[in-house]
């Protein structure tokens, strides 16, 4: 059996959710708006979100890591490495050449030269 410690995904401080609060109605707090429900939530096998990251209404695929501080608000494919507020792909592997890869934030892959 795995202790806690080996299953977990993630470093200190992340922060997981699937909803936000609105913020649309100015005449009103922000407080005292809806909450607005985004996507559900899915980190994948083998992951690891760095410390401070905030994981909203996105998924993050297999084998990915998120680097520190980042705000995840949209889908993170598999095996790629996102960072920044918000996060951007950064570098994906590549199968083909089995090595990891500078990409560009959509995920295609930077011509190396």
């Amino acid at each position: 059996m795995h202790s806690d410690r080996e299953k977990r995904t993630y470093a200190d401080k992340v922060y997981i959710s699937d909803n936000i609060h609105s913020y649309t109605n100015i005449d009103l707090p922000i407080k005292d708006q809806p909450i607005l429900q985004k996507k559900a939530v899915v980190i994948g096998e083998d992951s690891w979100l760095g410390e401070n990251v905030c994981v909203i209404g996105a998924c993050i695929g297999k084998h990915c890591v998120i680097g520190a501080n980042s705000v995840v608000t949209k889908d993170i494919p598999d095996y790629c490495v996102a960072v920044g507020a918000p996060a951007r792909i950064i570098k994906r592997y590549n199968f083909t050449t089995n090595t990891w890869q500078r990409t560009n934030p959509d995920g295609s892959f930077i011509k190396q030269e």
